[in-house]
């Protein structure tokens, strides 16, 4: 192609010589070349979705020939789009160098557009629309019926590259009351299996002290609760807090947690009987401070010294300054718990399936994440996988099977891969681990990231 002569023929060291038009010249050029592989990246996905179809157990006098896991089929897409086999992500993950997270909804992506959005992918094909936006149509509509979809698909051909990303969820709420009334009635009152209030820490190379706080729950009660917090912002600002009116409402959160009233301070005697009100009210509820169980791995120097300037790692939430430690110890009971040193410990072993809860937070600690290649769930939230199946020593099976060294950290998910034999591995080294998958798919897993292993 002409476009791919231009820039392989400009070299990185020449773009400082190149004019203001040469340089937009360029820029337009590596825009279409991105835009073309962005949509041959959806052709191949789709490709492999449908290269992979669901599979039926072939029924023997025994039972079926295939592990269930590996039978039941994987919806990916929407209403109307063909399932695929169970951990038909993982390969392309592998090949594409993503999480299997993404690499799943790149497929479901695939086939929506194929078979939900055909006016929509014809345009995408055609490079008229981005493939970014093309997917962002796709995901907003995946829970819509095929018929609300068909009208959404109509709505946004010829147009969606002038529309933002705030009329294009106009669009999709608009098909859900036009042609999913009964959907929609029937979603509203499902919807609270879905509630909860959940607390997410960033990514733990990034910490620094603030997480985020999503809750999910009736409008009117979340409404509320939110004039609440505003409230509370605003008297933090009428007392001679100068911060913004966002961070004031974040703030107003720790005041709420306190369950502290917001204090008249025009009169002393109303702050005395305040304060004895709340007194009161927490000794009737049996408040107690928060308990919070801390990892942190900080050296034992910094912390006698008390060096303002001194760092450690919590575990599950990243590098963060002694300072805040000692602050949420102020404000919580926290139990400090011992870390293991895990570099000179990895050869005791017991004679039974389940480690001992020393050796279980041993392997967890040994590394942050499930160990199957790009997958970022936290250790804590995995399962321990013997690499070679556990035999009862009871009927046979050989002493010291279970030991940091035999143990390995996958979720639920992999730990089921593995299980019914679609992916192994071999442990190459201490946190390192060499994956072997269909196709011939190979990748190193090692304590500093997942390498893929090009195929010979």
């Amino acid at each position: 192609m002409e476009s791919t002569d231009t820039l392989t023929r400009t070299r990185v060291d020449d773009l400082a010589d190149l004019a203001d038009g040469a340089l937009l010249f360029e820029a337009s050029e590596v825009e279409a070349l991105l835009r073309e592989a962005e949509v041959h990246k959806l052709r191949l996905a789709y490709q492999w979705a449908v290269a992979h179809p669901s599979l039926d157990a072939c029924e023997t006098p025994r039972g079926p020939s295939l592990p269930s896991v590996l039978t039941t089929p994987e919806t990916l897409g929407g209403s109307g789009t063909p399932p695929v086999a169970a951990f038909t992500a993982e390969p392309l993950a592998v090949a594409l160098g993503c999480s299997p997270a993404s690499a799943s909804t790149l497929l479901a992506d695939a086939l929506d557009l194929h078979h939900r959005l055909p006016l929509l992918w014809d345009r995408t094909r055609a490079q008229l629309v981005p493939a970014w936006k093309a997917r962002r149509v796709a995901s907003r509509t995946r829970h819509l019926s095929a018929e609300a979809v068909r009208w959404v698909d109509r709505q946004v051909a010829g147009r969606v590259s002038s529309l933002g990303l705030p009329a294009l969820d106009r669009l999709v709420a608009e098909a859900a009351a036009r042609c999913d009334t009964d959907n929609l009635a029937e979603r509203s009152a499902t919807a609270r299996a879905n509630w909860d209030v959940v607390l997410v820490h960033p990514d733990p190379h990034h910490y620094t002290g603030t997480s985020e706080l999503r809750a999910t729950g009736d409008t009117l009660d979340l409404t509320r609760f939110h004039d609440v917090v505003c409230a509370e912002a605003e008297a933090l600002g009428a007392l001679g807090d100068t911060d913004d009116l966002g961070v004031r409402k974040a703030k107003a959160l720790g005041v709420i947690a306190d369950a502290q009233a917001r204090l008249d301070l025009t009169s002393l005697e109303a702050i005395c009987d305040s304060v004895r009100h709340q007194q009161a009210r927490e000794a009737a509820l049996g408040r107690r401070d928060a308990k919070v169980r801390l990892y942190l791995h900080a050296s034992l120097a910094d912390v006698v010294a008390g060096d303002s300037r001194a760092t450690g790692r919590a575990e599950a939430l990243g590098p963060v300054t002694l300072d805040l430690i000692r602050d949420w110890a102020g404000r919580s009971r926290v139990t400090v718990q011992p870390v293991i040193h895990v570099a000179a410990d990895d050869r005791w072993s017991v004679d039974r399936h389940d480690p001992p809860p020393r050796m279980a937070d041993e392997v967890r600690l040994r590394d942050e994440s499930c160990d199957f290649p790009w997958c970022g769930r936290s250790a804590r939230q995995c399962d321990l996988d013997h690499q070679e199946p556990f035999e009862d020593p009871g009927d046979g099976g050989p002493p010291g099977q279970t030991s940091p060294s035999t143990l390995a950290r996958l979720c639920r998910r992999h730990h089921r891969a593995k299980t019914a034999g679609a992916w192994s591995y071999e442990r190459v080294g201490p946190g390192t681990y060499l994956w072997s998958g269909p196709a011939g798919t190979t990748a190193l897993v090692t304590s500093r990231g997942t390498v893929a292993i090009p195929r010979s």
